[in-house]
């Protein structure tokens, strides 16, 4: 899910970053250089990274989003009788949502109380989701709210670390990093295709990876004429996709071979600039084969894996999730 703000800011400041400060720590510089915290990851089919939190104190589940750029919430925990006086104010800008199934605008407030693991904030700036033809079910949360130098996603322990300093050292396993594209707040990292150059985003919210029909063409991908996909956003809409088969993604010292991956046509990769060029979403079907670091300080992030194989090399066919991906 990628999100922007609408203002009357010129067009490419439609996405924005939203740096929400949290709680004030008093520890002294030097603990701060060394302090790790995490939040618990909990079980999803997709492989998301969802964790339980406090809005309001009613406890809930968000889905922890590289490619989202503001938090979003459900209207419900704006009961504004209940709150009293600690009652949020409804901001007169909008935020665009944006995803596969197009855009849409959400009113934005402040949310008086959040809280996930040992993080905390007050008087959160969040969009809310007002619409009941198209509930979101999770709330989302994205890396930007987090204060620290390194988002750590190890994902085969259920875990998300923030710290400062460089990204921890994993032992046994292969560590190759990449800097990152910071376009709007937002994570492209180059991968190529069939020896083609693209971009790809990083986007923990998407269950399935997918690549735009620019990357097909390109890359000469191979067309299934007996198969497609129904994809579908957190808004629920049903995207077709065609399926197409490609030789070999590599990115950052990793390789993925004969990969059964959709293609869809949608107004997200214009929406992102990069509508006339080869870019895909790297989503979970593939992060989640990786302890994923993102050193926001140098802009790079690693990938790590088992030291087992010098290089990934695996068959991947298109990932069948519940209410997200289909194939027939």
């Amino acid at each position: 899910m990628t999100q922007a703000r609408r203002t009357v800011s010129p067009l490419f400041q439609i996405l924005f970053l939203l740096a929400s400060m949290g709680i004030v720590s008093a520890l002294s510089p030097t603990a701060l250089a060394t302090e790790k915290r995490s939040l618990v990851l909990t079980h999803s089919e997709s492989h998301r990274p969802f964790t339980d939190v406090l809005i309001n104190g009613v406890g809930s589940s968000a889905l922890i989003d590289t490619a989202a750029t503001i938090p979003l919430i459900d209207d419900s925990y704006l009961d504004l009788e209940a709150l009293g006086e600690d009652a949020p104010t409804i901001e007169a800008t909008e935020a665009r949502i944006l995803g596969i199934g197009g855009q849409r605008f959400y009113p934005v407030a402040r949310l008086p109380n959040l809280s996930a693991g040992g993080e905390r904030w007050s008087d959160l700036r969040v969009a809310v989701n007002n619409e009941s033809l198209f509930p979101i079910n999770k709330s989302v949360l994205p890396i930007s709210i987090f204060e620290s130098r390194v988002v750590d996603f190890d994902f085969r322990n259920d875990r998300v670390y923030l710290y400062e300093g460089r990204p921890k050292r994993v032992r046994r396993a292969h560590q190759a990093s990449v800097r990152y594209q910071d376009v709007n707040s937002l994570m492209f990292v180059p991968v190529k295709i069939n020896g083609v150059r693209g971009r790809a985003l990083i986007d923990t919210g998407a269950d399935v990876s997918f690549i735009n029909p620019q990357f097909a063409e390109q890359s000469k991908a191979k067309f299934d004429e007996d198969r497609t996909a129904i994809l579908r956003g957190s808004d629920l809409t049903r995207n077709r996709a065609s399926i197409y088969q490609v030789r070999r993604i590599a990115f950052a010292e990793n390789e993925f071979n004969r990969v059964t991956v959709p293609v869809l046509e949608t107004d997200l990769f214009t929406e992102l600039g990069f509508g006339d060029e080869p870019m895909m979403i790297f989503g979970m079907d593939l992060l989640q084969h990786f302890r994923v670091q993102i050193d926001r300080g140098r802009q790079r992030i690693y990938f790590i894996r088992s030291t087992g194989d010098s290089r990934i090399s695996a068959s991947r066919e298109v990932y069948s999730g519940p209410k997200d991906i289909s194939v027939r």
